[in-house]
């Protein structure tokens, strides 16, 4: 053939490319990585404890054990950071009530201060206290209580003979007041920005750990055969061959009010969802599948106070399902 100009010769040998191994789809499906970070964790504490045993035999360099562990701990450390932080945005609202509460009984005073001197009806002398909408009622909108708090620091500073210390009406007891307020508002802000800070952690957190959970399984998957009962030692399903799960050793039910109840489980090695199954005594001749779950906790609801539900949990896989847990029992509210 003619190339440019020139003749151009096959090489004696051929080229060779090299083949990169495909991925095995069956590794990945039979191995998903879960979506829980509960789950992910408990995973990742089997698979660490695979590597321990394992790594050194395998060749297990990128995901060893150590690596693995680290993620773990980083993220239960982000966990624990998440919940100091919801605590703190809880404890941040109460002194936000608290101080909001306060105000209001300071503002009732004023009020009753103010009608001694300006009538218990509004009239143009209470326009230049603060209360809004031609009212001389207490506001019931925060915001609004938080501005008159504000203004009458300025009527009674510039209005001092209104002032009685007796009923709790002077302009040093409403700057206080807002600056309590104030001060518990910042203080919420402060700590949503913390909490929200604390969730972005948390997410990068799992997502370090998800990655080196998937890491390993993709190693393993270049150093043993997808038949190697190796994988369970890792607590994953081993992909040509699944065995069904570890059975779901504890259930607990919470009565959660208005016939609802809380389920929760223990994470069962292998195990890709849940089924649940309860069972109302003296009602049901058995136990009547209420779906499959993939994280470890749920609501069942459309019970009647007064009822006794039973439920159980039965891990499952591709390779079957687990013997059930043992059976719970909850007096419904």
């Amino acid at each position: 053939m003619q190339w440019d100009h020139f003749q151009w010769d096959a090489p004696e040998t051929p080229l060779l490319l090299k083949k990169r191994k495909p991925i095995n789809r069956r590794t990945m499906a039979s191995n998903p990585t879960p979506d829980n970070n509960d789950i992910l964790r408990a995973l990742a504490d089997r698979i660490a404890d695979g590597c321990h045993t394992h790594e050194v035999s395998l060749g297990i360099k990128q995901n060893m054990e150590s690596v693995i562990r680290a993620a773990i701990l980083g993220l239960e450390t982000a966990e624990s950071d998440v919940g100091t932080k919801k605590l703190a945005v809880s404890s941040a609202y109460d002194g936000v009530q608290a101080a909001d509460e306060a105000g209001k009984t300071l503002l009732t005073n004023c009020k009753l201060r103010l009608a001694q001197k300006l009538g218990q009806r509004w009239s143009a002398s209470w326009e230049p206290t603060g209360f809004p909408g031609q009212s001389t009622a207490v506001p019931n909108a925060q915001d609004a209580r938080f501005t008159l708090l504000k203004d009458l620091v300025k009527y009674f500073t510039d209005n001092a003979a209104n002032e009685s210390v007796d009923m709790g009406a002077t302009a040093a007891l409403c700057q206080a007041a807002w600056t309590a307020l104030s001060d518990a508002r910042q203080a919420v802000s402060n700590a949503e920005s913390a909490q929200t800070t604390a969730f972005t952690a948390r997410a990068a957190a799992a997502d370090t750990l998800r990655r080196r959970v998937r890491g390993l399984i993709g190693e393993l998957e270049t150093l043993i055969p997808d038949d190697d009962a190796r994988y369970e030692a890792f607590g994953l399903n081993i992909p040509a061959n699944p065995s069904a799960p570890e059975t779901v050793a504890t259930v607990t039910l919470t009565a959660l009010g208005s016939g609802r109840v809380g389920v929760a489980w223990t994470y069962a090695v292998r195990s890709t969802r849940v089924g649940l199954e309860a069972k109302i005594v003296g009602v049901d001749a058995d136990f009547v599948s209420k779906g499959s779950f993939k994280d470890l906790e749920t609501i069942l609801k459309g019970f009647a106070a007064g009822q006794t539900v039973q439920v159980r949990a039965t891990a499952k896989n591709d390779g079957g399902d687990a013997a059930p847990s043992p059976v719970a029992s909850v007096l419904v509210t």
